[in-house]
């Protein structure tokens, strides 16, 4: 299982351990919806298209690699594209934190919080995919979470 480490506890800087290995590290931007992707293989940008709306990016290269949009602004759902195919990414209550991965109606990942003090996540996504594609989806729930992090 992916897990997401903060780097201290004003950071929005995480390391990411697998298996209790650094395997990456991921820095989020305190103003704008982006992130830095940083792995072995090298490095990847995550992106809102515009400053306050539009689609989620993964890209690297200048080659876009996933993708997501948000269809509501009164849901915590993102309709995935990844890995060429659809996925839905939703958050289980409004009163939680826990998101779910689904693919058709069956759900395949879970993303949730380390525990209820904590800004860190156990990401458990399909182990085939790519890392630079589980950190994506992790890093679309991050932002929910940050969005009502901020508004409270």
């Amino acid at each position: 299982m992916l897990e997401a480490v903060p780097t201290n506890i004003f950071s929005l800087d995480f390391q990411l351990r697998e298996l209790g290995r650094l395997v990456g590290e991921l820095h989020c931007s305190v103003l704008r919806e982006r992130g830095q992707l940083e792995l072995e293989e090298g490095s990847y940008e995550m992106y809102r298209e515009r400053l306050f709306s539009g689609d989620f990016f993964l890209e690297r290269n200048g080659e876009v690699i996933a993708g997501a949009t948000k269809p509501s602004i009164w849901k915590d759902t993102f309709e995935v594209s990844l890995l060429n195919r659809a996925f839905i990414l939703r958050r289980f209550s409004i009163f939680g934190r826990r998101f779910g991965l689904f693919e058709s109606e069956k759900q395949i990942g879970e993303i949730s919080p380390s525990s209820i003090f904590t800004r860190g996540a156990k990401i458990d996504l399909p182990t085939d995919w790519p890392l630079a594609t589980r950190s994506f989806v992790y890093w679309l729930a991050f932002l929910i979470w940050k969005r009502h992090s901020d508004s409270s």
